[in-house]
């Protein structure tokens, strides 16, 4: 039973000593402007208060256990309580600088001479660590002292981020460190200050420092990228003025994983923009780049970065795989299609790009969109037969007759097709759903379109599949009436025509091929008298045999 006693009298002490230790850990930080060159600085933990207030210039001794001068009209006071004991000690300067002292215990005045003194040695390293004073004198002898290991242990005292600060910036300024060093304060800043305001104010003074060469600049932008403000990220980012070394692999891996751990798209997109504005890229660069954008969540911003980036090679086929990778990213319609059709407004496209880019297109499921950028496209090279496939595949996967029957129609307007071109036009025309659009279509092809065998073979299959006879009749008579009719054109009209079911219409494709100078010989005579036997309206019949006679 007495054992089991101590063992939880020795747990609760354990856990009294721990929630003392945790409770004593925390503190409290301030430091307010008081007017005319005043500052006050306050810290408190659970056990001390400190106020301090600063005017002028002070120096410390050496061993940081006494005032060694203040400027004339400065003044140091220093109060500290401890479990209720107060202590202040008010230290003035002169208009020569010599100084006055008045040291305090509660409200009672005691000579400074010992016991103020005294007092003084023991509480002026946490003054100096709290307040700031003498930072660049203290920085300059602790680094000429212990070095840049010493500097940080002292730094690590600090509490307060902006005295940190302080600190680094002393250093930074005041000495000429080697590379190691640099890359030991680098890292430090980012580790030993939280607060990203004064990190990011350290690294933007000194950032051409830390980019001193590529081993430095690395170092920097892995701190950068650990800053938790996109704000701050992106300020730094964007105030690097020295050239980045983007021939070093490293170094750009370095550089955009910190745009990429960025949460904001605005601050990421505005690092990339300023990027290319502010510096050279390579190729690489340029791949990587595209592949940050592609990361982004928001579609206005990828859109708006590649708008704006001047790639000087888009033949180079990794960045133009990288451009169209981070398009088929994007979940806007609306941003992928004003992208690309800022690209071909603004690049010359070798085939491979017109390829890349009609299966982007493919991919929209906005008609509207797809139609837009199609349309946008000036030069094909439609010889190309995987240019050619990849065109009307794009062509095909669309949805709707009206977008579908506008890019076919743009096309033959437009475009320099041949042969082939031709059927697989009249192919992705046979596919569509609207007799109107179908129609349209055909008919607009009807100037250009080579009467050569399988071209004309394509359009018939295409006019044989159309429900509509109204519109089947117009295209066929509209190329019976044609001025390149040939006589292998007429007599696919005349077979084409008897698949029309109505005889109205029927009639009229047939007396338009009897008007053609084809009419006289046999062969097509024949094939327009069978064609008209299959007409149901004894009155067209006689119309049509009527014509014939004429």
């Amino acid at each position: 039973m007495q054992t089991s006693y101590t063992s939880l009298k020795s747990l609760l002490i354990l856990v009294v000593s721990l929630l003392v230790f945790s409770s004593s850990a925390q503190e409290y930080v301030s430091n307010v402007n008081l007017g005319n060159f005043r500052k006050q600085y306050k810290y408190s933990d659970n056990f001390t208060n400190y106020e301090i207030q600063v005017k002028g210039d002070i120096k410390v001794n050496n061993d940081d256990t006494g005032i060694e001068s203040i400027s004339p009209g400065g003044s140091l006071k220093i109060s500290k309580k401890t479990f209720g004991n107060k202590r202040t000690l008010i230290i003035e300067s002169n208009s020569k600088g010599v100084l006055n002292y008045e040291y305090y215990e509660g409200r009672t005045e005691v000579p400074y001479d010992p016991e103020g003194k005294k007092w003084l040695a023991d509480v002026l390293l946490d003054v100096v660590r709290i307040s700031g004073i003498d930072a660049e004198g203290r920085t300059k002898r602790i680094y000429e002292k212990d070095g840049i290991n010493g500097f940080l242990e002292e730094v690590r005292e600090i509490s307060s981020n902006t005295i940190s600060g302080q600190y680094f910036e002393a250093l930074l300024s005041n000495f000429k460190l080697n590379e190691n060093e640099i890359v030991t304060v680098c890292q430090g800043i980012v580790y030993d200050i939280s607060s990203n305001t004064e990190c990011g104010r350290l690294y933007r003074k000194f950032g051409d420092l830390f980019m001193m060469n590529n081993t430095t600049a690395i170092v920097y932008f892995e701190g950068i990228s650990k800053l938790s403000s996109n704000t701050e990220r992106g300020s730094v980012l964007r105030r690097i003025s020295k050239p980045i070394d983007f021939n070093d692999s490293k170094v750009t891996e370095a550089y955009f994983t910190g745009v990429d751990k960025m949460t904001s798209n605005t601050e990421a997109g505005s690092v990339l923009r300023n990027l290319e504005k502010n510096h050279t890229l390579t190729d690489q660069a340029y791949i990587r780049l595209l592949i940050s954008v592609k990361k982004l969540s928001s579609n206005t911003e990828m859109g708006s970065v590649m708008r704006y980036l001047k790639i000087p090679d888009f033949g180079n086929q990794d960045i133009s795989t990288a451009w169209f990778n981070a398009i088929d990213g994007m979940s806007s319609n609306t941003e992928a299609g004003s992208t690309m059709r800022h690209l071909i407004k603004n690049y010359t496209l070798n085939d491979d790009n017109h390829v890349r880019l009609l299966g982007s297109v493919k991919k929209l499921s906005s008609n509207t969109e797809a139609g837009s950028v199609m349309r946008t496209i000036k030069v094909l090279n439609f010889n190309n037969p995987e240019v050619k496939n990849a065109y009307f595949i794009a062509v095909s996967t669309m949805s709707s007759n009206t977008e579908m029957g506008s890019v076919l129609r743009y096309t033959i307007n437009n475009h320099q097709l041949n042969n082939d071109s031709w059927v697989s036009l009249l192919s992705a025309t046979s596919k569509m759903s609207s007799n109107t659009e179908m129609g349209s279509v055909l008919r607009t092809s009807l100037e250009s379109l080579p009467y050569e065998k399988e071209v004309l073979d394509g359009f018939f299959v295409t006019t044989d599949r159309m429900s509509s006879s109204t519109e089947s009749g117009r295209v066929l008579t509209n190329m019976a009436e044609n001025s390149r009719l040939t006589k292998y054109a007429a007599l696919g009209v005349i077979e084409s025509s008897r698949k029309i079911s109505s005889s109205t219409e029927k009639s009229r494709v047939l007396r338009a091929v009897a008007d053609t100078e084809f009419i006289s010989e046999k062969d097509v005579k024949d094939a327009y008298t069978s064609a008209a036997k299959t007409i149901s309206s004894n009155t067209e019949y006689r119309r049509v045999i009527d014509k014939l006679l004429d």
